[in-house]
């Protein structure tokens, strides 16, 4: 019979940490929606899927935990088997790191242009969903706890994929970030923040998926790594959510009184913008070969920029962020 406190007990700690990470995207989602009516509809489909795919992972490990301690209560025998939700909440989480993992893809290929950078990290993101569904099939048919220790392999690989992929891309972001500090106080006070916020994204991350297969590899018959890897899906859904809430944040940090400089930090071309509703904001870039750092200063009376911040009459100051 399984050990409860090294399976079950541990599952569900990671079940409640993963409740409370749930409750947080909830926030985010709310707040995303109500702060940035005006981006694309790509955009908030692919909050709204996270959302989707979020939920739909916390119900099935709820659904899981259930069946185990309580539906199967005093039955020991089930405690060594897999469960058809507890299979499939692998995949979730895959998905949902494969969407985040190619949203930052694209900003480093915005940022950077290099195509072979981006296409590394996409593969790693491939690699960590294509294996996790690999994991699920092994463990339809598997079934038993006992004979996980075959699944070693696909763990390891896996979320070891995923790792990498998230290390390469806070290295890649803080690199083109550093790059294009220009030694005014300001800007390079924003540059530190954006470095800050894609260490501290990429390594929680990281760490985590490092934890869970460090902990699979040496109890595989326990679920300590289950319950990481239960937070890791949540992990990601909320750095997405917090890069695209963040962005109002910095544009207030680099430009709190509307008047200055128009700094331009990265090579993106703004798409579309509403100068006549400042409360609300869209930002669509579209990525083209890297060029140096721009400052201009402009006066003008009516400009259509992606982002209107307060303005006096004679002068506008947007600061443009990729999303």
């Amino acid at each position: 019979m399984a050990d409860l406190n090294a399976t079950y007990g541990s599952a569900f700690i990671g079940l409640i940490v993963g409740a409370v990470l749930y409750g947080v995207t909830l926030l985010q989602t709310f707040l995303y929606y109500r702060q940035y009516p005006q981006d694309s509809r790509l955009t908030k489909f692919l909050v709204f899927l996270l959302w989707v795919l979020d939920t739909a992972h916390l119900v099935l490990c709820t659904m899981s935990i259930y069946w185990y301690l309580v539906t199967n209560f005093a039955n020991p025998l089930a405690l060594n088997k897999t469960t058809w939700s507890m299979d499939l909440q692998t995949d979730c989480n895959g998905l949902i790191g494969l969407i985040v993992e190619c949203f930052f893809a694209r900003r480093v290929w915005a940022m950077s242009g290099n195509i072979l950078l981006t296409g590394v990290i996409v593969i790693l993101a491939c690699i960590h969903f294509g294996l996790g569904i690999v994991f699920t099939i092994k463990s339809f048919i598997l079934i038993d706890l006992d004979k996980f220790p075959q699944l070693i392999w696909v763990t390891s690989a896996g979320l070891g994929s995923a790792a990498a992929a998230d290390i390469i891309i806070a290295c890649a972001l803080c690199y083109y970030l550093t790059k294009n500090k220009t030694g005014f106080s300001r800007t390079d006070s924003l540059i530190t923040t954006l470095i800050a916020y894609s260490l501290t994204t990429g390594l929680i991350t990281s760490v985590i998926a490092f934890i869970a297969v460090v902990t699979f590899a040496i109890m595989p018959k326990n679920y300590v790594w289950l319950a990481f890897f239960w937070v890791l899906g949540k992990c990601y859904v909320n750095s997405f959510l917090a890069a695209l809430n963040s962005r109002e944040s910095l544009r207030e940090k680099v430009n709190p009184h509307g008047d200055g400089t128009f700094l331009q930090l990265s090579p993106f071309r703004a798409i579309t913008s509403n100068i006549d509703n400042p409360t609300t904001t869209e930002i669509n870039f579209r990525p083209k070969q890297p060029t140096s750092l721009n400052i201009h200063v402009e006066t003008v009376s009516k400009t259509d920029y992606d982002y209107t911040p307060p303005m006096s009459p004679a002068t506008s100051t947007p600061f443009q962020i990729a999303h």
